[in-house]
């Protein structure tokens, strides 16, 4: 399930693009943390100079997206989401030369 992503989004915008893709596979919502925002706000700081997508290394799981224009963190999640078309729940793999661990990462 997509959701229409916006120029900006709310936090509360963000989890329920996370929340969707939970219920949709029976997992409870995810709730805000203030102190998690905390530190990806500090995190991307660091990053804004050279926009690499370079894990923080930090004691927290972790996705990262980039885009342009009107990309938002509604549409990151949207992006991660889609992963879910290669992972095999059974197996707990990825389909041969795809990637999914955002998905999981999410749910």
């Amino acid at each position: 399930m997509f959701h229409t992503s916006h120029a900006r989004n709310s936090p509360q915008d963000y989890l329920n693009a996370h929340n969707a893709a939970r219920a949709q596979v029976a997992v409870g919502n995810m709730v805000w943390n203030p102190t998690l925002a905390t530190y990806a706000q500090n995190y991307a700081n660091q990053r804004k100079g050279d926009c690499n997508l370079i894990y923080s290394g930090g004691p927290y799981g972790e996705n990262l997206a980039k885009g342009s224009g009107q990309f938002t963190g509604t549409a990151a999640v949207n992006l991660w989401v889609s992963e879910k078309a290669y992972y095999d729940h059974r197996t707990n793999t990825c389909a041969r030369r795809r990637v999914c661990g955002h998905n999981t990462r999410v749910v």
